[in-house]
């Protein structure tokens, strides 16, 4: 077998992941106790730990009973299936294009990193290499991000009612349901960033350097699901400031203290140095990707979906201001579900939610979560309206909305939490 440089920079993507992955797995281990005792300090029992699992269940048997597994993006379904099969036989998950059923004697690196090749690897060693194990990989990653939903929700909350009612949200979305069983690397991302930033909520509440740990692993693990994952590396720290201590003014001025406090601490020097050789090789495949016009390319038409019946424009670049402008209708008339009738949907009950959670969270006293929670919506809005195949009109695209999912999903748990605070406060408890 021969190995081009794209090949050994694979097995520096396998290194990485690896090390991510286990890292995190092991970090939650150690960081159990720290999570039990933050979930009891919200009251969180059996009960409600139960109820949370049966909303699963509900995206579970919505799943099941209204959607046929097939594939809807020609041909990355397909070549991440054949990048697990290379990643198992060979640890180098790259895109083949000559070699046996084992062996892989000439390949290049796809423009996905290597993240959903690896969840379904995992996949088809515990249950054989099948499309149907591709399939049910993909749906259990799309059940652990509803139930994530209702985790992260919790943390960022501390009230059961929005998380349950955030999962509930979740469980029932259309973009959820219609992309739970195809292998693209959009679910494995969400799935991901629910995990990284339930575990960066947990650091912000206790502090130590085993959940400091398990946080840098779990973003680490995220930066591998999608080239644009690398944007979490920026998003999940502000999130951070922005959250913790009881202003942003003085959680910058804190953290930097912090930061100069166990900057001489070897234990704190060895997981950064841990978290740097994880997440280094994804870096510098992203940075390959984005700055050195891989990632999508130049010449394709964009519909300018806010002047109808005008000429496409040629976008000049993957990710600019004249992609953002014609995408930009597109994009918002979605969330009204201007396009239910060709099966893009978005039920405009649940927009409706998230903007009465937007003026129940500034009216209640939730100013900085609703900063924190728009921010998130916000910069992945911002990069797929500005990248030249992310409107929802654009092929298949429309599966990008799934990063916007989760954000959406809080906000109208805090809107049907607000309801309930009303409606409390006029009719009692009695009735509510």
């Amino acid at each position: 077998m021969t190995l081009s440089s794209a090949g050994i920079e694979q097995y520096l993507f396998t290194i990485g992941i690896l090390v991510s992955f286990f890292g995190m797995l092991a970090g939650i281990y150690l960081s159990r106790k720290h999570i039990s005792e933050l979930l009891k300090s919200y009251g969180i029992d059996i009960k409600k730990l139960l109820a949370s699992f049966l909303v699963m269940l509900i995206f579970v048997g919505a799943e099941i009973s209204i959607v046929k597994p097939t594939q809807q993006l020609f041909f990355d379904d397909t070549i991440y299936q054949d990048m697990a099969i290379n990643l198992i036989h060979m640890g180098q998950a790259w895109m083949c294009n000559y070699g046996s059923a084992s062996t892989c004697f000439s390949g290049t690196a796809f423009h996905e990193p290597i993240g959903t090749a690896f969840l379904l690897a995992i996949g088809f060693i515990l249950f054989g290499t099948s499309r149907g194990t591709a399939y049910g990989t993909m749906f259990a990653l799309g059940a652990i991000a509803v139930y994530m939903t209702f985790m992260t929700a919790l943390l960022l909350s501390k009230r059961f009612e929005v998380a349950i009612f955030s999962e509930f949200i979740m469980a029932l979305s259309p973009v959820m349901l219609v992309w739970a069983y195809p292998t693209t690397s959009d679910m494995p991302m969400l799935t991901a960033s629910l995990v990284a930033i339930f575990l960066m909520l947990v650091f912000m509440e206790r502090r130590n350097i085993s959940t400091m740990f398990t946080a840098l692993m779990g973003l680490s693990f995220l930066t591998y699901m999608k080239v644009d994952g690398v944007v979490y590396l920026v998003v999940i720290p502000v999130l951070y400031i922005i959250l913790s201590d009881n202003s942003i003014k003085q959680s910058i001025v804190n953290n930097f203290k912090r930061l100069m406090h166990y900057s001489l601490d070897t234990k704190f020097l060895v997981v950064l140095l841990i978290f740097i050789i994880a997440v280094g090789p994804e870096i510098g495949f992203a940075a390959n990707e984005l700055f050195f016009g891989h990632f999508g390319y130049q010449g394709a038409y964009v519909q300018q979906t806010c002047v109808p019946y005008t000429p496409s424009v040629i976008a000049s670049s993957p990710i600019n201001l004249q992609n953002f402008k014609a995408n930009l209708c597109s994009n918002l008339d979605y969330w009204i579900n201007a396009y239910a009738s060709i099966d893009i949907i978005q039920p405009l009950s649940f927009t409706a939610l998230a903007i009465i959670g937007i003026a129940f969270m500034a009216a209640a006293g939730y100013k900085r979560k609703l900063f924190a929670v728009a921010i998130w919506f916000g910069s992945f809005f911002m990069l797929y309206t500005s990248f030249y195949a992310g409107g929802v009109l654009y092929g298949v695209d429309w599966r990008f909305m799934l990063s916007l999912a989760a954000p959406a999903a809080i906000l109208g748990g805090f809107g049907m939490h607000g309801i309930v605070e009303i409606s409390r406060r006029f009719l009692g408890d009695k009735f509510v």
